[in-house]
């Protein structure tokens, strides 16, 4: 051991060296001067030094020194390592590499918080007490009723080819989707919005005229900072139309503060939500009836969320993916020729086409004079070095057609294409006799000069090809949404189906269907679409709204409107406890359903034609276990016109 104790003595004078400098922030030698006993120096293990400098290092890290921090870390540590190196004993090696252990995590946890502590704040993103408070984000919570289990077995089944195309092509995009989304502060699961909105289809066009993976309708593109001229159509493009959507999805949020309203308004626009909300007095988007292509929106979308949470579960995890975008980002001055460009950076013109799919045409040109474009990951360097040394890209002249808006004037319009405003209102007749107006159609004439690089300064989010302009709108409405899936579902009614038939089936009265869909006569047509809460949802409103109306604790019926009667036994003898309830025979008591005490066997039903086990203890609100126990059945086989036992 003597010949050990050199090496140790001076990793020991090291420790209490950086003790000593970090108590007070004063100089290593005037400490050292002040210790109590020089004898510690003779201490013949080091461990008890090594000890109190990881705790000079945790106390630094938690006082926001942490430079100060990570280096005390870093330099034990080496001082361990050449310890080790001496070959110690097994129980100074065993306790010397335990603290090396947690010197190390110290000092990575002090770099990571000198990192984030140096990234730029975002504005308005201060934590106030909400949400200091306010419960992890766990993204978007999976909800499921038979209308999103009916989407699940189409993209499974008869749509399995659809949705392997839509997996195949999201392999390019989801990844920058999810990053843009993260950033915006938005649940990345909102990625999968986009298979329903246009499969991943970058250029693609709706009926409507929507445009883009998120099919973005021009005026809503450009309230929220998206550009739309005959240049460049950004709802094309995957970074900004990805920043407008998260924009637009936060507003939406924002007004209602649940997501499955949020996404129906994104669909359908928040105005035939908010109609639809105040007409029908619910805030569960499950209740509401909205237009079809609505209504199956939501569910369309739930349905994705599940298969591709777990594509294994569903047949999907040997589809192959499109590689990912990879690029890098060249910002420039003035208006670029995709042609010209292509040449200088030694790619092709449709590589630059294919990464930047909101050019329209062969040139483009960005806001305030900054084009920043995508070029071939390798070549943005090759370009950049080229420009350097005095290769010149030729100018371009892009004549522009602006659209005048409310409040805009001729030198606001010329500030923000660049151009003299004097010059606009001459090539445009502006003048005395004829003044601006709102509506006019203005002839914007392009600054021809040649690109070149622009010099941003660092923090310019024009250098970023995501950059888009925020914007503040405010909501136009505030609600606290509960949307819940549980005990919903929506039927289409049939040939030769009546809605007491409808209510017979699932264990609902009449009248109950009537309110719930706020109909004013019985009397359906093929086709129409109905909301139906199952059997378990209603008898839980039943005797919510019967126990209101009735305090009696020895026997209580439920007091409904006329045709909704349900007989509520509460006081039966143990004989009639496991009698089966009987099932409606007749239009006059259709609708009527006879309760047993809980705890025991529910009402009978009769297996429907295309009913499995599963569906129906989803349907009914029960588990496929309890119904084989009821039923004493040894497998999940039912036949169509089977009757089976509910369990309360």
């Amino acid at each position: 051991m003597t010949g050990r104790l050199p090496a140790f003595a001076l990793l020991l004078a090291f420790s209490l060296s950086w003790s000593a400098a970090s108590a007070d922030n004063e100089p290593a030698t005037k400490q050292i001067a002040m210790a109590p006993d020089s004898s510690v120096l003779s201490e013949p293990s080091p461990i008890t030094g090594l000890r109190a400098t990881y705790q000079i290092a945790w106390e630094r890290r938690q006082a926001g020194d942490f430079d100060r921090s990570a280096s005390i870390a870093d330099s034990a540590v080496a001082e361990i390592d050449r310890a080790l190196k001496q070959d110690p004993d097994m129980a100074l090696r065993r306790d010397l590499t335990e603290l090396r252990f947690h010197l190390i995590g110290v000092g990575s946890a002090s770099r990571h918080d000198l990192e984030a502590a140096a990234a730029p704040r975002v504005p308005d993103n201060e934590p106030d007490e909400k949400v200091l408070n306010t419960p992890a984000s766990e993204g978007i919570e999976a909800q499921v009723n038979p209308d999103v289990l009916k989407w699940i077995e189409y993209f499974t089944g008869a749509g399995r080819s659809t949705f392997e195309r839509w997996l195949k092509r999201s392999g390019r995009y989801v990844d920058l989707f999810r990053t843009v989304l993260q950033k915006e502060g938005l649940p990345p699961d909102l990625v999968h919005l986009v298979y329903v909105e246009s499969g991943f289809n970058i250029k693609a066009r709706s009926v409507s005229a929507a445009v883009g993976p998120w099919q973005f309708l021009r005026g809503t593109a450009q309230l929220f900072g998206l550009t739309v001229n005959q240049w460049v159509d950004e709802r094309k493009d995957p970074e900004k139309s990805t920043v407008a959507a998260a924009r637009y999805l936060k507003h939406l949020y924002a007004m209602f503060g649940d997501w499955p309203l949020a996404l129906a308004s994104y669909n359908a626009g928040e105005g035939t939500v908010l109609r639809a909300i105040k007409k029908q007095g619910t805030t569960n988007y499950w209740d509401l009836r909205l237009p079809r292509q609505t209504e199956d929106y939501v569910p369309q979308f739930m349905a994705v969320l599940a298969i591709s949470r777990e594509p294994r579960k569903y047949g999907f995890d040997a589809v192959e993916l499109d590689d990912p975008m990879e690029f890098d980002e060249v910002a420039l001055k003035g208006a670029i020729d995709l042609r010209a460009l292509a040449r200088l950076a030694d790619c092709s013109v449709d590589e630059l086409r294919d990464l930047n799919p909101a050019v329209l045409k062969h040139a483009a040109t960005g806001r305030d004079g900054v084009t920043t474009l995508r070029v071939p990951r390798g070549k943005g360097e090759i370009l950049l070095q080229r420009l350097a040394e005095g290769a010149q890209l030729p100018a371009v002249n892009l004549t522009l057609k602006h659209r005048v808006r409310r409040h805009e004037t001729i030198q606001g319009i010329a500030n923000q294409y660049h151009v003299s405003a004097r010059r606009l209102a001459l090539l445009n007749g502006i003048g005395k006799r004829r003044p601006l107006r709102r509506g006019m159609l203005l002839t914007v004439p392009a600054a021809v000069q040649a690109p070149s690089a622009a010099n941003l300064v660092d923090g310019d989010p024009r250098a970023s090809t995501a950059y888009v302009p925020s914007r503040s709108i405010a909501p136009r409405a505030m609600f606290d949404g509960k949307s819940a899936a549980e005990g919903r579902l929506t039927v289409t009614v049939r040939k030769g189906e009546s809605l007491e038939s409808i209510a017979t089936r699932y264990n609902v009265s009449t009248a109950d269907i009537m309110k719930w869909n706020r109909l004013k006569s019985a009397k359906v047509r093929r086709g129409t679409r109905l909301k139906i809460r199952t059997e378990t949802e209603a008898r839980s409103e039943n005797d919510s709204r019967a126990e209101a109306a009735h305090k009696d604790t020895s026997a209580t019926l439920a007091a409904a409107k006329p045709g909704n009667e349900p007989a509520i036994e509460i006081e039966k003898s143990p004989a009639e406890e496991l009698r089966p309830a009987k099932k409606p025979h007749s239009r006059k008591s259709a609708g009527k359903v006879a309760w047993v005490k809980p705890g025991h066997i529910g009402p009978v039903i009769v297996v429907r034609r295309g009913d499995t086990l599963s569906s129906i203890a989803l349907r009914h609100g029960v588990t496929i276990k309890a119904l084989q126990r009821v039923n004493k059945l040894t497998s999940n086989q039912v036949r169509a016109g089977q009757r089976l036992r509910l369990p309360a």
